[in-house]
């Protein structure tokens, strides 16, 4: 294991690079789907400029959130290890990295879509417009997220479909728009918006000034959370639609019986991995780390065959990537597998 610096780790945890990955993985492969349905040659300077694009993104994301998250952090006993309220590291640096990082995402995407030889353009022309268009769009949902989500109901559900923006910015690269690609951005919206009401909400239920499942009943009697249906019922109808789309954007592709399968079985298993998750809900994070782990992973899985005409094997190849990425990470930065709170 490679061993840094103390006060290096502490930058890198506040731009929370052990799930960094999650973002260039959804340019890259949205790029890749859009080539692969339109027959364009892949650009290896294309995938490289996307990931780039992507940690960069997550970097300066990870950065405003922290920052504009301070003043309800510092009264959170579980984010007293956080960089910014600990003080490691000041405002005034934070947002000079969060300013830089944002800059190499927007240039390294625009960058991408520049020496694309694609020249597919259904809606806007040039082409290049589209790509612009949905940055500023990805940008402002991550901006309002940050700045507004604590307060705000409507802006803490909707600014995570930043996440369907970002496969709409790796479609750009090759053509303005395509059905298949815009229905896949929906679902990893989703699953954004899910994923954000499962470990965000939860972990701050008695923090926020207003979110999803407090507004639905749910509170902790000791440790345990209690009156949960309502929020239940949420989460799976999100997920069954979620699957639904799943299952249309495999007809649409025009893949096998076995393709349609395959999405059966994980999302099978999915669903397992959450009515686990959901009975042992918990105000103790480190009871249902691996619980929340084990959803993250499930989600992953699943979403990635709608990716199976790239290659039939890519789930279990994204599945690997993320988890090496995240556990290397995880044990360079904290010592351990499961990481606390961020």
């Amino acid at each position: 294991m490679v061993k840094v610096n103390e006060g290096v780790k502490e930058y890198l945890r506040l731009g929370r690079l052990f799930n960094a990955e999650i973002l260039a993985l959804i340019f890259i492969l949205s790029y890749l789907l859009s080539a692969r349905l339109y027959d364009v040659q892949i650009d290896i300077r294309i995938v490289i400029a996307l990931f780039i694009a992507g940690i960069s993104a997550h970097v300066g994301g990870a950065y405003n959130n922290d920052r504009l998250d301070l003043a309800i952090d510092k009264k959170a006993k579980y984010c007293a290890h956080k960089p910014l309220v600990s003080g490691n590291i000041s405002i005034k640096t934070a947002k000079i990295i969060e300013f830089a990082a944002t800059l190499i995402f927007i240039a390294s995407i625009l960058y991408a879509s520049y020496i694309s030889k694609s020249t597919i353009s259904v809606i806007i022309s040039p082409r290049i417009l589209s790509t612009i268009i949905f940055i500023l769009c990805a940008a402002s949902l991550v901006y309002l997220y940050n700045r507004f989500n604590k307060s705000n109901m409507f802006i803490n559900i909707v600014g995570q479909m930043y996440a369907s923006f970002a496969v709409l910015i790796g479609m750009s690269i090759v053509l303005d728009f395509d059905l298949i690609v815009f229905l896949s951005a929906i679902v990893i919206g989703l699953n954004g918006v899910y994923l954000n009401i499962i470990e965000a909400d939860i972990k701050d239920l008695e923090v926020d000034i207003v979110n999803v499942p407090k507004s639905l009943g749910v509170r902790f009697k000791g440790e345990k959370a209690i009156n949960t249906l309502k929020f239940y019922i949420l989460n799976e109808v999100i997920k069954i639609f979620m699957f639904i789309l799943i299952l249309i954007i495999l007809s649409l592709e025009k893949t096998g019986i076995n393709y349609l399968l395959m999405a059966c079985i994980l999302f099978i298993i999915n669903y397992l991995v959450r009515l686990s998750m959901f009975k042992n809900l918990s105000s103790n994070r480190e009871k249902i780390k691996r619980y929340i782990a084990a959803q993250e992973f499930t989600s992953i899985f699943l979403i990635s065959t709608i990716y199976m005409i790239i290659n039939p094997f890519l789930p279990i190849v994204v599945l690997i990537f993320v988890v090496i990425w995240l556990s290397t990470w995880n044990k360079m930065l904290w010592g351990t597998y499961f990481r606390p709170q961020v």
